[in-house]
């Protein structure tokens, strides 16, 4: 059997932008996180422990969404070995030229299982 373990808005507290104003203080960020795999007897995947993974990357300093997501992804793989990742981090409110709600960035990768 399979399965699917969605996290929808995340908030991670952190430092992203590529310009100087964004770095003056901390903003939060919404990260989904999606995990699809085998489902074993009981648990399969811990979502309290998930969290606890993605508290490593509050107050950290990011210049892109594509940085921040593609360090989330990796540590999820590497800490969790069975199971697909699909990870989205959500900037809201982007200062660019034109006024748009958010920028998204995802990334997936880890087994097909």
């Amino acid at each position: 059997m399979k399965g699917q373990l969605v996290l929808k808005n995340v908030i991670i507290r952190l430092k992203l932008g590529s310009e100087p104003f964004e770095k003056i203080s901390s903003s939060d960020i919404p990260v989904d996180i999606v995990w699809s795999g085998k489902i074993k007897e009981g648990i399969s995947i811990d979502y309290t422990d998930i969290c606890e993974v993605l508290a490593r990357f509050t107050e950290k300093e990011y210049n892109y969404i594509e940085e921040l997501t593609s360090d989330i992804l990796n540590t999820l793989v590497e800490k969790y070995s069975s199971g697909h990742w699909k990870v989205t981090v959500i900037k809201p409110f982007p200062p660019v030229s034109m006024q748009i709600e958010s920028a998204q960035f995802t990334m997936e990768g880890g087994n097909n299982a």
